[in-house]
């Protein structure tokens, strides 16, 4: 009997139903996607082959060749949603038996808006969290694999979603780590050496992936010009820790004032007036505060925020934290930006899109069905983060090498979310879509085949206890 084949009933097929009619579902209420004003700058950038805002080149490339492909956001958006609950429903093929858990689980979080509404909004967030998950699970059925080369088409695989996911959100990354932790635990047991040799070839591979995806991704000829999003995005973490510092005590800031005498004066008696934890968009109210500010040089800015760092750590951390509680604990969630719905954007981008700006009465439906959900565990980062720390506590109690992929995928997830108390900018919930996504996942990935059941045969012997087992046998 193979993986694929329902064992012990049709538990298997009753999980495939229920996430083909979850996927079904996810486009008749969706379609043709939800575009916020990032994506359809991004969707003008992906049909017109320029490079003109922030937004990840990828995003826009990805868009470009969906809209090649159909006029719209239509298939981009089909793709995402297709590559999500196929992930989830191949993870079935990890064990040999599905409990019947696991279609009931199915069936309660495809109701979730992260499940039905989520995987219909054209966001990068979105499509960095789906990546992330078929990443994982193609990962977890490569630990697993006998044939050498299915195992190293599968890595190879594996290696491309996460170089993906990592170009449409940097700080993702910090994954493929995770995912590379899993490779060297799994080998542990054949050698220490050679599970480090092969967890350094994964995160080299993933390395060059990226920057083979970002060349193709980058527009070319006329007009193309260097991707220095990353550059502009430390900038403004930058300036946003100085404001916000300095609208809590008054700082020296000597590199400013070394600038331009003025200057300093300025941010301090402003810094109180423009700063919020909640986003960074308010220091954009007074328009001649920022041109002053952006007149000074990267390096003065840097230098400030590094002294910052330095001098005045206790400020610096007060600082981040309180930006870190507004997008981890979301304490207002109305306005976080809970979700998007219809199409919205700059009047030139939907003019050169031919793309009418859209709400209509199946869009306010769905809103309305989100807000059901708003103030409630379903709809918090920290109910996904408690979820996804017991996962990945669980799925080590029996140690399968698909149960490091889940372990690390857990890891990953809580990683990624904690690198946001450096970074952090807004509090708009889809920034940790992942950590919910990932919390589903290993949730349905347990109730597939719980840890504590001595049901599912999957031997041991694949993972490193079960082979110092079977040695001593």
């Amino acid at each position: 009997m193979n993986a694929w084949t329902p064992a012990g009933g049709g538990a298997r097929w009753a999980l495939w139903l229920v996430l083909v009619a979850a996927y079904a579902m996810v486009m008749r209420l969706n379609l043709p996607g939800h575009l916020s004003v990032d994506s359809v700058l991004a969707l003008r950038e992906g049909r017109l082959g320029v490079r003109e805002t922030w937004n990840p080149a990828v995003f826009g490339w990805l868009l470009g060749l969906a809209d090649r492909l159909h006029r719209g956001t239509a298939v981009a958006m089909g793709v995402g949603a297709a590559l999500l609950f196929a992930a989830w429903a191949a993870m079935a093929g990890l064990h040999r038996r599905t409990s019947w858990l696991a279609p009931v689980a199915a069936a309660g979080l495809i109701f979730l808006p992260q499940a039905l509404i989520y995987p219909g909004i054209v966001w990068k967030d979105v499509w960095f969290a789906e990546c992330a998950v078929a990443g994982f699970v193609v990962l977890a059925f490569a630990l697993q694999a006998r044939p050498v080369l299915v195992r190293l088409a599968l890595f190879v695989a594996a290696a491309a979603l996460f170089a993906l996911a990592g170009l449409l959100r940097q700080n993702g990354l910090v994954l493929a780590l995770a995912a590379g932790a899993a490779i060297v635990a799994v080998g542990w047991s054949a050698g220490r050496g050679r599970a480090l040799a092969a967890g350094a070839l994964w995160v080299a591979t993933v390395a060059f992936a990226s920057f083979v995806l970002s060349v193709i991704a980058q527009p070319q000829g006329v007009g193309a010009r260097p991707d220095s999003a990353g550059a502009k995005g430390v900038r403004i973490v930058q300036v946003y820790d100085i404001i916000g510092a300095a609208a809590r005590e008054p700082l020296p800031l000597s590199h400013l004032d070394a600038f331009d005498p003025t200057l300093d004066d300025l941010v301090r008696a402003r810094a109180r007036d423009l700063y919020s934890p909640e986003r960074v968009d308010t220091l954009m109210a007074d328009r001649a505060f920022g041109a002053r500010l952006g007149q000074a040089p990267d390096a003065v800015i840097r230098a400030e925020w590094l002294d910052l760092i330095v001098r005045e750590p206790a400020v610096y951390l007060a600082t981040r934290a309180d930006a870190f509680r507004w997008v981890f604990a979301t304490p207002v969630i109305d306005r976080c930006l809970p979700v998007h719905v219809g199409v919205a954007g700059p009047d030139f981008a939907l003019n050169d899109l031919r793309m009418p700006p859209r709400r209509a009465v199946g869009d306010t439906r769905l809103y309305n069905y989100v807000t059901w959900f708003l103030d409630t565990p379903a709809y918090s980062h920290i109910t996904y983060a408690v979820i996804a720390l017991a996962v990945g506590l669980l799925v080590l109690i029996r140690r399968t090498p698909a149960d490091w992929a889940m372990a690390a995928f857990m890891g990953g997830a809580l990683a990624f979310t904690a690198s946001f108390f450096v970074i952090s900018l807004a509090c708009d919930y889809r920034y940790l879509y992942l950590l919910d996504i990932a919390a589903m996942t290993g949730l349905l990935y347990v109730a597939m085949a719980p840890p504590w059941s001595k049901r599912d045969s999957q031997a041991r012997a694949v993972s490193g206890r079960g082979r110092r087992a079977s040695m001593k046998r």
